[in-house]
């Protein structure tokens, strides 16, 4: 099941702006997701995880979000994360996608960014560099760049 931040946004790390981006993250290891959601709603993201491919194409279906954080290697049969990032931009060619995986091939991390991956990262990322990655792509969006 997905999960939502209801927490009031307290902190002083928090994106620069009005209201809370929203992060989707989706990934099959429950045991990564959950860290990373907590420190990202410590950064002052409102963050919706989602585990199967299937719940996270929903939620893309009927939600907005500022940015999704997606696996690669969704499903034990490996890159389902591509065909999800395929009809992302399908749908949304302006919403960012960073894609992350335990180990992206060179062949994989190209298809990704010809795809339209904004950025294409190793697991496990520290989680302050995800930070650090995520705020400079929303910050480059809400600037223009």
């Amino acid at each position: 099941m997905s999960q939502k931040s209801c927490a009031s946004n307290t902190n002083s790390n928090a994106p620069k702006g009005g209201s809370r981006p929203r992060l989707l993250l989706l990934d099959d290891d429950e045991a990564l997701v959950l860290p990373i959601a907590r420190f990202m709603r410590e950064q002052g993201y409102d963050v919706v995880t989602a585990h199967e491919p299937e719940e996270g194409e929903a939620l893309l279906a009927h939600e907005k979000f500022d940015l999704v954080v997606l696996d690669l290697a969704l499903t034990r049969f490996g890159r389902e994360g591509l065909r999800i990032l395929r009809s992302i931009r399908a749908a949304d060619p302006w919403l960012p996608v960073v894609v992350m995986s335990g180990y992206v091939p060179p062949d994989v991390e190209q298809e990704a960014r010809r795809l339209g991956a904004d950025e294409v990262l190793t697991k496990p990322q520290p989680l302050p560099e995800l930070a650090r990655v995520v705020e400079s792509i929303l910050g480059s969006r809400r600037d223009g760049k």
